[in-house]
């Protein structure tokens, strides 16, 4: 297990209030001295006083999976992860403490073709994804006028090549942008912070257990309604659950 412990005083000592400043010095040094129970209150506590960082999650989720909450571990890594896709150290312990998870659920997409586009797509922010876009669009321009404008037979056929090139790299980094963005906005997804919950066929407390989920479980969100969540799994099942018991990544 990976454990680093950002020092992000300096970033934030211009911004950061005093309480703000003790509860992250008190995080610090209740982690070092493995109190991981008061770790974890004065990071979720910077979050509840709207500071927010990937390294402040990675921390929390450091503090989460060392006091054996696997649940409130990967979610706090996928946040990590959804403000920094691609840290290794993040990457690293999401694959260990998902690898502690009970649930294992087959997808029905194949799951090396899922696997792939998953890791392309999150590459990079969507931001990234545009600005990689408007780059080899502006490049590809360029050397298209250069193609145009230039007397050398050589220099026209290099640059005419290029622009090609970058043509094709402009409308694969559009499609993968949009792609990414789309995924963005439809798929919501939470992870299961409870013990064992209950998947129930309606949203209502007296209604039908369908199936049992544990925590770390990965879902995706399909509905909300007020304290109930519609959820739909890899593999097809759907059912409800307490918004209470899932954290929204």
């Amino acid at each position: 297990m990976k454990s680093r412990l950002y020092i992000f005083l300096c970033v934030f000592c211009c911004v950061l209030s005093v309480r703000g400043n003790d509860n992250l010095l008190q995080a610090e040094k209740a982690y070092d001295s493995k109190k991981y129970k008061e770790a974890i209150s004065n990071y979720e506590q910077l979050i509840k006083d709207g500071y927010t960082s990937y390294q402040l999650y990675y921390n929390l989720g450091n503090a989460c999976y060392r006091n054996n909450e696997i649940g409130k571990a990967i979610y706090y890594y996928e946040l990590a992860r959804k403000i920094e896709p691609n840290d290794e150290d993040i990457r690293i312990n999401l694959g260990i403490a998902s690898a502690k998870t009970m649930d294992k659920i087959d997808s029905k997409e194949n799951f090396f073709i899922s696997a792939v586009k998953t890791n392309i797509l999150s590459s990079f922010t969507t931001d990234a994804w545009a600005w990689l876009s408007i780059i080899s669009l502006f490049l590809a321009a360029l050397l298209f006028f250069i193609f145009v404008n230039s007397t050398m037979l050589l220099v026209k056929r290099i640059s005419f090549l290029f622009s090609c090139v970058l043509l094709i790299g402009f409308i694969a980094t559009y499609f993968l942008g949009y792609s990414a963005l789309k995924a963005k906005v439809e798929n919501k997804f939470a992870i299961i912070l409870s013990r064992e919950i209950k998947i129930m066929n309606e949203p209502t407390q007296s209604a039908t257990s369908k199936f049992s989920l544990h925590e770390g479980t990965k879902i995706r969100v399909v509905e909300n309604n007020g304290d109930w969540l519609l959820i739909k799994l890899d593999n097809g099942n759907e059912g409800w659950v307490k918004a209470s018991d899932v954290g929204i990544i």
